[in-house]
């Protein structure tokens, strides 16, 4: 088994990554000298897609992340899909070998969020969260595991908080971020030796998400948030996400583990 030490030359698949969180995962991997691909989208095929709004904008803003991979002397590639797609997931590996003829870390990092009680939830918006946040790592996974077994790579799944805790208004969210977890655990089990699969759980960043969907659902600024929520105090940074991905990608005797990264949020039990 390849002993592997450092990302140089490496291939990077980040979904999601026009988004914050995708921003900060490809820009560390880039650092540790991983060539990106940046697979995203801005409109998806149903009325439920980020923040309840009709459009996600990922692929729109993924010029700003290929700056930032290009920063650091890698090189960007940007790829339109839709991971609850099987057919537009399929292509987008097989771009992505045709262009860099190898697949090495692939990160699950698309997802959705609405804000719903579970007695007015609408059938779709539960499916439009659970296709995007638990089908679409299915999907990716499936059709890069035969290059990335090639490789002897690594997946890294953008789980969450939510996938250690329940939430009002976030059953579907909440779901969908514990099956990825469990997804996470058994694809581990699966890949082993040659892949290694890991989570990441974000706790409070500053994106979209939480400045749009979820302080006003609390009835608190989001620096309120910060204050009551995190005993460290502070946020948490896409950046902090990134450096992760890539403790993860550079270390083959990690897997089927999640990583909380909340300042100690899940601590905070009084």
């Amino acid at each position: 088994m390849v002993e592997k030490t450092s990302l140089e030359g490496a291939v990077s698949i980040v979904t999601g990554g026009g988004g914050d969180i995708g921003h900060g995962i490809a820009s560390e991997l880039a650092a540790a000298g991983s060539d990106i691909v940046i697979a995203d989208v801005d409109v998806l095929d149903t009325a439920y897609n980020q923040q309840s709004s009709t459009e996600i904008g990922g692929a729109a803003h993924a010029q700003e992340v290929v700056e930032a991979v290009e920063a650091h002397d890698r090189r960007a590639h940007v790829i339109e899909c839709d991971v609850t797609k099987a057919d537009q997931v399929q292509a987008m590996v097989d771009e992505v070998v045709s262009e860099f003829g190898k697949i090495d870390v692939l990160v699950n990092n698309a997802g959705i969020i609405t804000v719903t009680p579970t007695v007015e939830m609408d059938e779709q918006e539960w499916d439009s969260v659970m296709d995007v946040n638990v089908k679409g790592p299915f999907l990716v996974s499936r059709a890069a595991i035969p290059h990335l077994q090639e490789a002897e790579g690594t997946i890294i799944n953008t789980a969450s908080i939510a996938g250690h805790i329940g939430a009002g208004g976030l059953a579907h969210y909440c779901a969908s971020k514990h099956a990825v977890l469990g997804f996470t655990k058994s694809l581990a089990l699966e890949l082993a030796p040659e892949v290694t699969v890991n989570a990441i759980c974000p706790g409070i960043v500053n994106t979209p998400m939480w400045e749009d969907v979820l302080t006003p659902e609390l009835g608190e600024s989001f620096d309120e948030t910060i204050a009551r929520a995190i005993p460290m105090g502070r946020d948490q940074k896409p950046e902090d996400m990134g450096r992760l991905a890539v403790f993860f990608a550079e270390n083959r005797n990690v897997t089927g583990e999640s990583v909380v990264v909340d300042g100690g949020i899940l601590q905070n039990v009084i």
